[in-house]
């Protein structure tokens, strides 16, 4: 009996150690099939889902606020400037961040979480858990009710979580498929894709594989702005259950997200040309008693880089940041804020180089932000069957259209002409296009409000006027192609001049036009305080029907109008001869290679951010 039940441990060994064998096998087969970045990137299909399902819950958030809460407009339309304001201007504290200490990987995550939690904080802030009447503020102040909801903490959270998931869910998806160019001497090679064998160029196999998974994160980013404009007309009154949805499908993104961690490589943390401008700045002002023509030969430079390189004359106050006192300075630590090497201060100039042109840009974050507030008030108060979601689905495919129409049209004919102007003359038309749409919704406002004023329902607040909201696509297409011409033409500006453009060149382009937001809100204050002043009523009203949006969409024309000339100003005496590149021509990702001999495909180990 003993020897029986010694055989049966001695079998259950054997298979327990097979079973083992088995896995190890399959988990390294896994981790060999994973080693290329871009099939990581189908964990990241859940977040980009909720990406594209999140644009339009985020952009209606006036509604919210004006319908629900009853809050006048004035407060709406702070509350909505600051919230994507402040979520576009963090976005450059959360680079820094992820250079130096959390990474990619662990940003997404951190951020996921805070953004479910901010939107489950927002459902339960709707106004049917605080009111027994019925699903809107019933009081004539309700902004004093709003303090005591969790509403404040969902919108910082919010926030953050928005701020903080762009650019490494962007890093982790589509710029993991960036494809690779195959080399022009390459030759046809067969590889064997399990049981099936192609002709291939080297490198040839990974495009199709690198093309074939950017597809589909363009189509689960879809899907997911399918299903968001299908659950608005859904649930119209419900946002609730809108709040909760997209909390819920974070979640389930995070989740996934979570499976592909094990076969994701160390965390890659890397120096940032925001910091590296920073440093360079302190260290110039602690030399500023030397004289770099008087050290040329005690010039700092890093191993690797080009010892020949000198410095310029253009800001030269800058230049003694690379100046060794002495011979200790030898020994100072990578990333000191002491001393910095020639490379460094010629990235620090370029940088401060930008900040004339940038200025003029931030006037397109205020143009911007009145798609999100007093344009769809407009909607809101005009009558139609049209929804105020299909227009903003209207101005989402204007600015993609006008932005490959551009491209595919104009920008080769302008690069073969004089390729530096390019980016120029794209972000020009664009301001013009600006123009344009304040001058256009100040013509269909006044035509509202004369409707409203001949049915006698001009002192109704919650009137609506008899025309249709089908005037309104003019003034929306226009704002979509002044998204895709300056919104596109900024991040490729940026993309050109910055360095490390692939990562930063996104980021400033989001941080002016948050900054233009928050400046949104004391603009509106001023033109309220100026109406007061001067023809003693306010042209910002409790409501849309209250108010006279015309007249400041008047002035925000003059505004654009002062900002044009502005920017030939600053474009016409700009140097373009800095140009660093396009983000495209960075270094790419290793090529696949592959053994004839074998017929097999042999990959090479890449770090993954």
């Amino acid at each position: 009996m003993s020897e029986g039940k010694g055989r049966e441990d001695i079998s259950s060994y054997i298979k327990m150690r097979t079973w083992k064998r088995i896995c190890r096998g399959l988990l390294s087969r896994i981790r060999i099939w994973f080693r290329w970045p871009e099939r990581l990137v189908i964990f990241t299909f859940g977040l980009v889902f909720c990406k594209g399902l999140m644009i339009y819950v985020l952009n209606n958030l006036m509604t919210f606020l004006t319908d629900f809460w009853n809050l006048n407009l004035k407060e709406a339309a702070a509350i909505v400037n600051l919230q994507e304001g402040l979520r576009n201007m963090l976005q450059i504290c959360v680079a820094l961040c992820i250079d130096a200490y959390l990474g990619y990987r662990w940003m997404l995550i951190l951020s996921s979480v805070l953004y479910s939690a901010g939107l489950v904080l927002l459902a339960f802030s709707v106004p049917e858990y605080f009111f027994n009447n019925g699903k809107e503020c019933p009081l004539k102040d309700c902004f004093k009710t709003l303090r005591h909801t969790p509403f404040w903490e969902g919108l910082a959270l919010l926030i953050v979580g928005g701020a903080s998931q762009v650019i490494p869910l962007y890093s982790l998806s589509f710029e993991q498929t960036k494809v690779v160019k195959a080399p022009k001497d390459s030759g046809p090679t067969r590889a064997k894709v399990a049981c099936c064998r192609f002709v291939v160029k080297l490198g040839g196999w990974r495009q199709f594989l690198q093309k074939v998974i950017r597809w589909l994160c363009r189509g689960f980013l879809i899907m997911g702005i399918i299903t968001s404009v299908y659950g608005f007309l859904s649930f119209k009154n419900n946002w609730h259950q809108r709040y909760l949805a997209s909390a819920i499908a974070i979640f389930i993104g995070l989740l996934w997200f979570l499976c592909g961690f094990p076969f994701y490589g160390r965390r890659r943390l890397q120096p940032s040309p925001l910091l590296t401008m920073m440093r360079t700045m302190i260290a110039a002002l602690q030399k500023r008693h030397l004289n770099y023509q008087e050290h040329l030969d005690q010039l700092h430079r890093h191993d690797g880089e080009d010892q020949n390189q000198l410095l310029t004359d253009h800001l030269e106050m800058l230049n003694n940041a690379a100046v060794k006192e002495s011979l200790a300075d030898d020994n100072l630590p990578t990333g000191n804020w002491r001393l910095c090497s020639v490379k460094e201060v010629e990235q620090s100039k370029l940088l401060l180089d930008l900040i004339p042109m940038s200025a003029t840009f931030i006037v397109y974050g205020m143009v911007k932000s009145l798609g999100n507030t007093f344009f769809l008030e407009q909607a809101d108060s005009m009558s139609g069957d049209i929804p105020i979601i299909v227009l903003q689905v209207i101005k989402g495919v204007t600015r993609n259209a006008v932005k490959g129409g551009y491209k595919a049209v104009f920008a080769k004919r302008i690069q073969r002409m004089q390729r530096q102007y390019s980016d120029g003359v794209k972000i020009g038309i664009g301001m013009l296009t600006s123009i344009i749409c304040c001058a256009v919704a100040s013509s269909v406002e006044s035509k509202r409000l004369e409707a409203l004023r001949e049915s006698g329902l001009l002192n109704d607040p919650k009137a609506r006027a008899p025309i249709s909201a089908a005037w309104l696509l003019l003034q929306f297409c226009s704002l979509g192609a002044m998204e895709g011409l300056a919104g596109s033409g900024i991040a490729d500006f940026f993309g050109h001049y910055v360095p490390d453009s692939r990562r930063y060149g996104p980021v400033f382009t989001d941080t002016l036009a948050g900054f233009g937001i928050l400046l949104n809100i004391g603009f509106i204050a001023m033109i309220d305080y100026y109406s007061r002043f001067r023809y003693k009523e306010s042209w910002v009203g409790d409501s849309v029907n209250e108010s006279r949006l015309d007249l400041i969409y008047r002035a925000y024309v003059i505004l654009a109008i002062l900002n044009c000339f502005l920017y030939a100003y600053v474009s016409s005496s700009y140097s373009y001869d800095n140009i660093i590149g396009k983000p495209e021509d960075e270094p790419e990702i290793p090529f696949l290679e592959v053994k004839q001999e074998e017929e097999t495909v042999a990959l090479q180990s890449i770090p993954v951010r």
